[in-house]
């Protein structure tokens, strides 16, 4: 789509005169990108899947003000631009639009973190924890056994079945092995799974991309904040998608859960019950591929490349599991077996 629309929604929503516009190659959902005025730049998001503004709109907002409302605290947060009619997203010519400024920094794909960043990661969804008060405890309800697992698997590989290319190829052989394993797992075993509790508003789309990273390793903005940002939820889901989205490996895991652990401390039981969503739990799931079916993602080649990488884990995360959850037990309570979950917010 050319971008001249765009070049007349920021003068129409926000009185901005632009003199350059670049696109970035970056969303699954949305167009991105750079708009330089005569003095400033801009980051400019154009959504593009309407029916996640039909679905999730009101949702969207709380998220873009929570954003501006921890920033005022010093959370590491774009200032986002008002348009004129005072509502975080602009409507011009039947798009929707968002506008906040532009953060220098690195940015990284799922699989490219490095140790240090994947810490610092960590460490700031723990501070995105603690800025609200805890909800009261209440356990999740238990994974999927094996059999429902395994019906799934078999289900959309029969559909991935007359499907040709070389995703259709790789989900097959993908499901074929995950369906391998959960031949291996006992209906009692999911039973006894320990299943998270703890509460508290949550981000629900924390991963590697929405991150900008300073040259030093720290984070220096959460920078998309449209898809359930400060709706409750389970810390350690949390947790699983971080760690799950962003691909991180072995020793990014690691990385990642002592950064998180250093500021805000959960239980042991806790833990365990983010490695078993981790290992367990993606491995009983279909992990999104049936959207590649009715392919409404927007940049569908990226979304393969993005999935893959994703899911190629999966299966060596369950191999791993015991030995992962054993290191990652070993490291966060080295002293003792249990610590007592932060129940205070901070207030700065």
């Amino acid at each position: 789509m050319p971008t001249d629309r765009v070049r007349v929604a920021l003068k129409n929503q926000y009185q901005l005169n632009v003199e350059r516009i670049e696109r970035i190659a970056y969303g699954l959902w949305e167009e991105s990108f750079s708009v330089w005025t005569s003095s400033q730049r801009y980051y400019v998001k154009r959504f593009y899947a309407k029916w996640r503004l039909q679905t999730r709109y009101q949702e969207m907002l709380t998220g873009l003000a929570l954003s501006q409302e921890l920033r005022e605290k010093g959370f590491p947060t774009p200032r986002l631009l008002l348009p004129l009619h005072h509502e975080w997203l602009a409507h011009d010519q039947g798009e929707t639009y968002q506008v906040n400024e532009w953060i220098d920094g690195r940015s990284y794909h799922p699989g490219e973190l490095p140790l240090r960043e994947a810490k610092a990661m960590g460490e700031l969804l723990a501070h995105f924890h603690r800025q609200f008060d805890p909800l009261p405890p209440i356990e999740d309800v238990p994974m999927l056994s094996p059999s429902e697992a395994l019906a799934n698997c078999r289900e959309l590989w029969s559909q991935y079945q007359e499907e040709q290319g070389d995703f259709p190829v790789y989900v097959r052989e993908l499901l074929e092995e995950q369906i391998s394993l959960l031949k291996m797992v006992s209906h009692e075993y999911v039973t006894c799974l320990p299943v998270p509790s703890l509460r508290g508003r949550c981000f629900h789309s924390y991963w590697v991309e929405q991150l900008i990273f300073h040259p030093n390793g720290e984070v220096a903005a959460l920078v998309d904040w449209t898809d359930g940002a400060g709706r409750e939820g389970y810390w350690a889901k949390d947790l699983v998608t971080g760690l799950h989205l962003s691909a991180l490996q072995y020793d990014g895991i690691l990385a990642f859960c002592e950064g998180y652990q250093a500021h805000h401390p959960l239980p042991k039981s806790e833990w365990q019950a983010v490695l078993a969503q981790l290992c367990y739990g993606h491995l009983a799931s279909t992990n999104f591929l049936d959207s590649w079916l009715v392919k409404h993602n927007r940049r569908m080649e990226h979304w393969e490349q993005i999935a893959m990488t994703w899911t190629r884990l999966v299966p060596e995360r369950f191999r791993l599991w015991h030995k992962l959850e054993q290191e990652l037990l070993d490291m966060l309570f080295p002293d003792h077996p249990q610590v007592t979950v932060v129940v205070g917010r901070d207030n700065g």
